[in-house]
């Protein structure tokens, strides 16, 4: 028996794209503290936000701690490893919103337990058209959140900027104002009265235990509509309410 692994990760580095967020913030910063020379080593000081490139979010990091909103290191390493899919998502177009229906219908079917990764077609454009990447993406709502709360499901990864949708960024026109404006021009609707929450696919996956995972990638159109094992092992820090991981399909064969 052979064993293949399928990295279903992002390259990450100086230019990782991160989250759009109005106004400053801290960028990615990689500084060599320590060069190759007489003591035959290298060390690398990194200074950035947890939430970079394909990385698992704690329920610390919306969740109080009174309803499970634990941090990185107390995430159950049995929710990160399992029997799990790649469902075929690709056809779904700008800002689709993942529903219970679009669930049903998925290849493969998606079975009680499963850690179910979802192929948008969105990581082919990381690095290459970030405002598309982070604005446009298809990803779940709340009807289609509820519908894998009611499956059992281990987890859940994406090619996708967040878990939620981004127009369930309530207020849009104070979390990304920019995307408020677009969206009211091409729709003439308000996102307000459309999307009255701030992500609430995450609150309820991670309330019932249900790992989550932004910035899938890599090698995931070869793994795409079919089944594998799932892993993703969060480092342990205690102080984490997110951090990056290694995803990875594994097949025996």
């Amino acid at each position: 028996m052979t064993t293949k692994i399928y990295d279903l990760s992002l390259p990450f580095g100086a230019d990782t794209p991160l989250w759009p967020f109005p106004g400053p913030r801290q960028d990615l910063v990689f500084q060599r503290v320590e060069y190759l020379g007489r003591f035959h080593k290298r060390s690398v000081v990194y200074t950035g936000t947890l939430h970079a490139g394909t990385h698992m979010d704690a329920p610390s990091h919306v969740l109080h701690l009174s309803e499970g909103g634990v941090m990185l290191d107390k995430v159950p390493l049995e929710s990160c490893y399992g029997t799990g899919i790649v469902v075929d998502f690709r056809h779904m177009k700008k800002w689709h919103v993942i529903s219970s229906k679009d669930l049903e219908k998925a290849t493969p079917k998606i079975e009680t337990g499963d850690f179910v990764v979802f192929n948008t077609g969105w990581h082919k454009l990381w690095r290459l058209n970030n405002y598309e990447y982070f604005n446009h993406y298809p990803a779940l709502g709340p009807d289609g959140a509820e519908w894998l709360v009611k499956k059992k499901v281990k987890g859940v990864a994406g090619t996708w900027g967040a878990t939620d949708s981004p127009l369930w960024h309530y207020p849009l026109s104070q979390c990304m104002p920019w995307l408020d404006k677009e969206y009211r021009k091409e729709t003439r609707k308000d996102p307000d009265v459309d999307f009255p929450d701030y992500e609430p696919c995450h609150r309820m996956l991670m309330k019932n235990g249900i790992v989550t995972i932004e910035n899938a990638g890599g090698d995931i159109d070869l793994l795409t509509g079919k089944r594998c094992t799932i892993a993703a092992f969060p480092f342990r820090c205690e102080l984490a309410d997110g951090g990056m991981v290694r995803l990875v399909g594994i097949v025996e064969g």
